[in-house]
């Protein structure tokens, strides 16, 4: 009988450490006013509900070009970023539309009392004929599709934030700064000289993509195998209503003029 106790005990223990998940250990950035909060909320659980237990090491925030020498440097395992040829060269990337095509919907921050003042555009002409001059953040992909499509463009090196109060200003040469859908209703309330654009959409065709570390690349094809198992049961889509849709409803997305901007294929 103590025999057979043993042998079970022995059995169980066996069950239990080859059912035991693989631990995922990523260094993660956290952003100003949570802006990191939806990416790494869908990275948590599709990890999770792919069998595996992710285990996250805060890094607090930096520039955002310091951001990517990080990423470089081992200093942080994972970014999230606009698709590009560059970061597509320099880093490995998880292939997949991190927000279902939502930050390739770009919307304006303008000063406040300027919201009506592209009432007039119907067409990306109507817009450059306006000259207004937007602001976007040295290695955006925002500043090579202004520059494509031939729209006006200061592009801010060092702290890209610094457009809030230049803009905020009105004497700075800069009318507004392009956002995502998913980020400018937070951004509006954090800055008071500020406001919503109330026309306009801009479109483009690239998504977010997660980048790895040369270290963190080794989980590529397990993050890649989780969000396609977060597309195909709804996690993703769960994930966005909670900490994307609410956001948006201010936003009127249906009665704005949606201009579509020249992509370049990637």
């Amino acid at each position: 009988m103590q025999f057979l106790r043993r042998l079970f005990f022995f059995a169980l223990l066996l069950t239990t450490h080859a059912h035991a998940a693989e631990s995922v250990s990523l260094r993660v950035m956290a952003l100003p006013d949570n802006r990191h909060l939806y990416y790494t909320k869908l990275l948590e659980a599709a990890l999770r509900n792919a069998g595996y237990e992710p285990r996250f090491e805060w890094i607090a925030t930096a520039p955002q070009a310091r951001i990517w020498r990080m990423l470089s440097d081992n200093d942080i395992s994972l970014m999230w970023g606009v698709q590009t040829t560059e970061r597509d060269t320099q880093f490995a990337s998880v292939t997949n539309n991190l927000t279902n095509g939502l930050i390739g919907q770009r919307v304006f921050l303008v000063k406040q009392g300027q919201e009506g003042a592209y009432a007039s555009v119907r067409s990306l002409d109507d817009l450059r004929a306006l000259g207004k001059v937007g602001g976007v953040g040295t290695g955006w992909f925002d500043a090579e599709l202004w520059q494509l499509n031939k729209l006006p463009v200061l592009v801010k090196a060092g702290d890209w934030r610094l457009l809030f109060r230049m803009v905020a200003s009105g004497d700075r040469n800069v009318d507004y700064v392009v956002r995502g859908i998913n980020e400018i209703v937070n951004e509006a309330r954090d800055h008071p000289g500020l406001a919503i654009e109330s026309h306009l959409i801009l479109m483009h065709d690239r998504d977010m993509r997660f980048y790895l570390s040369p270290a963190a690349t080794r989980y590529k094809s397990i993050i890649e195998r989780a969000l396609a198992q977060a597309d195909l049961d709804g996690l993703k889509k769960r994930t966005i209503a909670q900490y994307i849709l609410p956001e948006l409803e201010t936003l009127q997305l249906d009665k704005r003029v949606k201009l579509k901007l020249v992509t370049p294929a990637p």
